[in-house]
């Protein structure tokens, strides 16, 4: 179980480092999040999960990028390396091929991504245990669906 943890706690501690990198030298990395079809919007595939406007912004992904993805570590242990990288890699190219002109930055994707492949893994097995996994995610992130609709101004939504 705490095993799981390993790879997610990881992760966000690479988040952090980009921020704190980021502040400590006065730099601003919006400029190499992802510009939708612009061809050096492709760099933001890769980068964009590591670039948060600021610290609220990091803290509102570092949480749930922690629980689901050793969620997913932990019930899916043999597909989750996959399931991560898909994850993270058709986020960006959709959002690269449909967002607005804008520069996209932050996780928000890979934990959407996260919580939808718990909840429809759980109902698609039609496995019990997988399906209260399923009904926990609902519970616990039900109103991220929110942040499917264009809200707040200067916040991307796609």
């Amino acid at each position: 179980m705490i095993k799981s943890f390993y790879a997610p706690l990881f992760f966000v501690f690479l988040l952090w480092m980009v921020k704190l990198v980021e502040n400590y030298y006065s730099l601003d990395f919006a400029p190499y999040g992802l510009y939708p079809r612009e061809p050096e919007g492709l760099r933001g595939i890769f980068t964009m999960p590591f670039i948060h406007q600021d610290y609220k912004h990091l803290f509102s992904n570092s949480i749930p990028l922690i629980i689901l993805g050793a969620s997913v570590i932990y019930f899916y242990e043999e597909t989750a390396g996959k399931v991560f990288l898909l994850v993270y890699l058709l986020d960006g190219f959709w959002l690269w091929l449909g967002g607005r002109d804008s520069y996209h930055i932050g996780a928000s994707g890979i934990v959407y991504g996260l919580a939808s492949f718990l909840f429809f893994s759980g109902i698609f097995r039609r496995y019990i245990r997988l399906m209260a996994i399923s009904m926990l995610v609902t519970f616990l992130y039900g109103g991220m669906v929110w942040g499917l609709f264009p809200i707040f101004i200067g916040v991307s939504w796609e």
